[in-house]
């Protein structure tokens, strides 16, 4: 019996056991590792359903906010589409409304010149006799000397224009009378241009006017044609006459003469149409003379009737 064979086998064994302890670590580390590996797949994947959940969320919500704004921005369309169309008609209508005014205001007119015309024949104007205080009321005022008017103006402004006082008040009470006193100028400003518009407005019906009249003056008996557009000359230079054109603007050429040789021109003219008009009525007065004469020598010499009926009886 061979003593070193039982020793070898227990080595054996212990090999075995060593090996399949081994073995067994390293199964048992292996499926742990893949317990913590689908652990975290596991995690993974939840984390990830729960980012997708929250980007679908997140896109839904998206959606109904672009769905919310298209709605917002199409009422907002609709309400500038309505206040555009409702500005358009409002438009409309006062364009329409100046025009119906212009030309009422031009029909008023033409009919006012029309009554004008028919009672030409008849005085436009009323003259007031003033009184005898008038008389002696604008004696008095030209009576009085410049230190009296001064005086006299000076008061009126004193009346008119009332003291500021500002002490003893806060800086409440100050902005209040500041306040005021803006308004009231804001006043006075709007009133002085209604009364420039007011001025410019009547100043330019009266050029129309005067200019109407002195083409109704210039040709009575054919119908005339005033022109009523608007002339900005006549707007600024409204204290001086109208311009008196002295030829056509329809000629083929332009007259490069200047104004005082046509002036000249015109004047030369017509003094030589009024020596020619004094020459042929004196010739006329002469013709007329001569036929008088020559008939009362023809009716001194012709025998009268009663005296030729003697003449034959006897």
């Amino acid at each position: 019996m061979d003593y070193d064979d039982e020793p070898r086998t227990g080595d054996g064994n212990e090999a075995r056991l060593a090996m399949e302890e081994a073995a067994r670590k390293k199964k048992e580390k292996v499926e742990s590792e893949i317990a913590e590996y689908e652990e975290m797949r596991r995690e993974q994947r939840e984390k990830e359903a729960e980012d997708l959940e929250q980007l679908r969320l997140k896109r839904e919500q998206r959606k109904q906010e672009r769905i919310e704004e298209d709605r917002r921005l199409l009422e907002i369309r609709k309400e500038e589409d309505k206040r555009r169309k409702a500005e358009e008609e409002e438009r409309k209508r006062k364009k329409q409304e100046d025009e119906r005014k212009r030309i009422e205001a031009k029909k008023a007119k033409l009919k006012e010149l029309e009554e004008r015309k028919k009672m030409s024949k008849t005085p436009n104007f009323v003259i007031t006799k003033k009184g005898a205080s008038n008389l002696e009321e604008a004696s008095k005022d030209m009576a009085k000397s410049k230190e009296q008017l001064e005086e006299e103006k000076r008061a009126i402004l004193a009346q008119r224009i009332q003291p500021l006082t500002v002490d003893g008040l806060d800086l409440a009470a100050l902005m209040e009378k500041a306040t005021e006193f803006h308004n009231k100028i804001k006043s006075l400003a709007n009133e002085k241009y209604e009364l420039e518009e007011r001025f410019k407005s009547q100043q330019y019906d009266m050029i129309e006017l005067a200019e109407r009249a002195r083409q109704m003056n210039k040709g009575k008996k054919r119908a005339v044609q005033v022109d009523d557009s608007y002339d900005p000359m006549a707007e600024k230079y409204g204290s001086c006459p109208p311009k008196v054109q002295m030829y056509s603007k329809y000629e083929r050429h332009t007259d490069l003469r200047t104004y005082g040789t046509r002036v000249d021109y015109f004047e030369t003219k017509a003094k030589k149409i009024e020596a020619e008009m004094a020459i042929g009525r004196k010739k006329e007065e002469d013709n007329l003379l001569k036929t008088m004469e020559e008939t009362e020598e023809t009716s001194e010499a012709a025998p009268a009737p009663e005296a030729e009926v003697a003449a034959e009886e006897e």
